[in-house]
């Protein structure tokens, strides 16, 4: 049985103009690692946890759409402290 959570091959973006994807989720107790390289070779990481604030990098946004919709994107962490991605 898998534990992956659906997150790998999510694409994402940064405030800062970067684009990347998350290469590898993961999952834990009440939380999951994501684990995300972006289009200049850098990495970054996002924890989301489900007792508390999220943690890791701040600022990522994933595409929510589904192929064929518009573009919509949301942050990626609660803990970005911003209302619009």
């Amino acid at each position: 049985m898998s534990r992956e959570m659906g997150w790998t091959g999510k694409c994402v973006k940064h405030i800062d103009g970067r684009e990347g994807s998350i290469k590898r989720e993961a999952p834990g107790f009440c939380h999951v690692g994501l684990f995300i390289i972006d289009n200049v070779g850098g990495t970054a990481f996002v924890q989301l946890n489900s007792n508390g604030p999220d943690t890791g990098e701040t600022g990522w946004s994933w595409m929510l759409a589904h192929e064929g919709e518009p573009e919509r994107w949301g942050w990626l962490g609660d803990h970005n402290n911003a209302t619009v991605a």
